[in-house]
């Protein structure tokens, strides 16, 4: 399996384009795998650069209903003219940021919400014997104090957001099954044990953000609670690539525990599995 990271807050190199998003391009059993798409179209000139060829993508996924995981699935839909879009039912849902400045309005555009190429979903969604979709993560261990600043809105009143949206794409190939994830705002240890429970097993490497950084708030999670986090995984084998709203700091507080089990990615990133 070779993963390309398209989009990342960072890059490794000045030659790539970064900006808060995420993007993977990934090769895997003969397929073409777009997993979100990050803030604006950046992703595309990143995936030129690296020879990842967009418009033979096969199948596209967006992790949940936010800007920065689907604000360039325009531009995806401009270069590809063939690719489903894999989204959870509600991801075309308002959701907000509540800043001390006021609410702002983070969620997707909805001018795209009625797009043929649009394949909804829920639940645990079988794309075939080796793409599984899931987004019924129901534990609440160690879910990041950085939710409390997000929210939705419902018969004109705001709530906190309950994170329905947001779904996890697992990968098999092989003897080998791959966990991508988002943001993980439900809790990357429930998402992960939710992949265990399908799996029968723990996957053996988890790749995308851990949301232990809030942007809304510059913050990062309490320490004690980033040691928590790796204290719930560090019982398993699985290998972790990680970046965006994980967080620099947070990233260094796993490192301690997780030492060269865990990666940080950046844009222009290559992971061959």
């Amino acid at each position: 399996m070779r993963i390309v990271t398209l989009m990342e807050d960072t890059a490794c190199a000045p030659a790539f384009a970064c900006e808060h998003g995420l993007s993977f391009y990934i090769e895997t059993n003969g397929k073409r795998l777009l997993f979100d798409m990050g803030q604006t179209g950046l992703f595309v000139c990143n995936a030129a650069r690296l020879g990842a060829d967009l418009g033979a993508v096969d199948i596209a996924f967006l992790s949940h209903g936010h800007y920065d995981h689907g604000g360039g699935l325009a531009a995806f839909l401009s270069v590809n003219s063939h690719a489903p879009v894999y989204v959870h039912e509600r991801a075309f849902e308002p959701h907000f940021s509540h800043k001390p400045e006021g609410i702002r309005e983070i969620g997707l555009d909805s001018a795209l919400a009625h797009s043929p190429r649009l394949r909804r979903v829920d639940g645990v969604a079988r794309i075939d014997d080796t793409l599984t979709l899931f987004s019924d993560v129901t534990g609440a261990d160690c879910v990041p104090q950085g939710n409390r600043t997000l929210c939705e809105r419902a018969d004109g009143q705001y709530f906190p957001d309950r994170f329905l949206h947001e779904q996890s794409l697992l990968v098999r190939e092989g003897d080998k099954t791959v966990l991508f994830t988002g943001c993980a705002h439900r809790g990357v240890v429930n998402i992960c044990a939710r992949a265990g429970e399908l799996l029968g097993r723990a996957p053996d490497a988890v790749v995308g953000g851990m949301h232990l950084f809030s942007p809304s708030t510059g913050k990062s999670e309490p320490d004690e609670a980033i040691r928590a986090v790796a204290a719930r995984l560090a019982h398993t084998s699985s290998r972790y690539y990680t970046g965006h709203c994980t967080g620099a700091h947070a990233f260094e507080v796993l490192r301690e525990t997780f030492g060269e089990r865990i990666l940080l990615l950046a844009a222009g990133s290559v992971i061959e599995l």
